[in-house]
């Protein structure tokens, strides 16, 4: 912890510095995946401040040359739990005994892991202390990804329809970006379908009616179908679904965030660090093994189709912070998905699904200076997104290990 904390030290003087220069940055690209589906070569980026300014031909000298390394917008992971972490004993957090100061540093950790793996936003879905970091962020007083959050989860216990219209209000009140909707039981436990049709009416209607975002944990054709049909804009995990729940999907512009990749293997390397607490049992594990090879056959199924909109997310929980872009190596190979299609999902469609995507996901003037550059091109060998050697966010440099 003491390494960390100098490192974040480091990294907070190295971006005030950088934000005080009055020359404008330039960056030279050898590569440029702008996150809409254009390639580029020779490029340079010219900021104006925390913003893109300029991508034009290149000259001149610039700042920083990223001229052997592939540029891409700042990635987006649409479903991590940054306050998710091991205690001191490498188990899954379950200490009584841990202060809220002590779990505010394991989130800090793990925020800052997650963007010097090349994640400039995420969606943390959610715990409470999600938001003084999420400000404390924002203000740059720590180095970490932009961070949405929605504080705490809708289950089938938060109450009747009208309870649970006045815990959405609540949760617009205390500053949420996005309301989490647990519709289904979790995969270790069989995944059906746990809030009513009524329920779920519910919470989405509300939320939709301030103007708030929704996203629902649900596995299995009937919980997405009636998720879905209850006005939920986007579906967490999925796995086993048919085609009419893709054809739905496709027809109310439904994003789906499957995890097909990072999630498991994450699990299984920590299988002894999870089992025992809670539903992590013998039997959650071959649940979950079964889920993951379902997952495969789905996704490849809803990809076949077209149309509907895949986001990227994770759900890195304890062990999976600044692993996060395996989640692309497991899409491509195991998915069959498109390297450009796979990048689109972390940049653009993500920054859609957030309502950020006049913002952030797209390397153009007006969006804001977020930036990943990897050696290699991942296009042909997706692999390349594990070496992240150039990271920025807002136009504030947090890694340069460029040759």
């Amino acid at each position: 912890m003491k390494t960390l904390c100098v490192s974040v030290l480091m990294m907070v003087l190295t971006g005030a510095s950088a934000t005080a220069q009055n020359t404008p940055i330039t960056i030279r690209a050898g590569r440029l995946i702008d996150g809409a589906g254009g390639v580029s070569e020779n490029v340079r980026i010219t900021l104006d401040g925390p913003r893109i300014a300029r991508v034009d031909r290149l000259r001149g000298a610039v700042t920083y040359d990223l001229s052997d390394l592939t540029v891409m917008p700042g990635w987006i992971d649409t479903h991590v739990h940054l306050t998710n972490h091991f205690d001191a004993d490498g188990r899954n957090h379950s200490d009584p005994d841990e202060t809220p100061e002590q779990a505010i540093l394991y989130a800090v950790e793990n925020a800052y892991r997650t963007l010097m793996a090349g994640f400039t936003t995420v969606q943390s879905l959610g715990s409470p202390r999600d938001l003084d970091l999420r400000e404390a962020i924002a203000r740059g007083g720590l180095p970490g990804p932009r961070i949405l959050t929605s504080l705490r989860a809708v289950n089938s216990r938060t109450g009747t329809p009208e309870e649970i219209r006045a815990f959405v209000r609540q949760l617009d009140a205390d500053g949420a970006d996005v309301v989490k909707i647990f519709a289904s039981a979790s995969i270790r436990e069989g995944g059906a379908q746990v809030m009513t049709d009524e329920q779920l009416q519910a919470v989405c209607g509300e939320a939709n009616q301030l103007g708030l975002r929704t996203v629902a944990h649900a596995y299995g054709t009937e919980s997405l179908t009636a998720t879905i049909e209850a006005g939920c804009g986007g579906i967490e995990h999925g796995t086993r679904y048919d085609d009419t729940v893709i054809a739905l999907m496709a027809d109310r512009g439904t994003y789906l965030d499957p995890q097909i990749g990072l999630l498991w293997e994450n699990y299984a390397e920590h299988k002894e660090a999870f089992l025992g607490r809670g539903n992590y049992t013998e039997e959650g594990f071959a649940l979950m093994e079964q889920a993951r090879v379902t997952g495969y056959e789905t996704f490849q199924r809803t990809l076949a189709h077209g149309g509907v909109r895949v986001v990227y997310g994770t759900d890195a929980v304890a062990g999976a912070h600044g692993r996060n872009a395996e989640e692309f190596v497991a899409r491509v190979r195991y998915g069959m998905q498109d390297p450009m299609d796979a990048i689109i999902s972390a940049t653009s469609r993500a920054a859609e699904a957030l309502g950020l995507a006049d913002q952030i996901g797209t390397l153009a003037p007006g969006f804001a200076a977020d930036l990943v550059a990897v050696a290699g091109n991942p296009l042909d060998d997706i692999t390349a997104v594990r070496g992240v050697m150039f990271v920025m966010k807002g136009g504030v440099v947090y890694k340069n290990v460029a040759p």
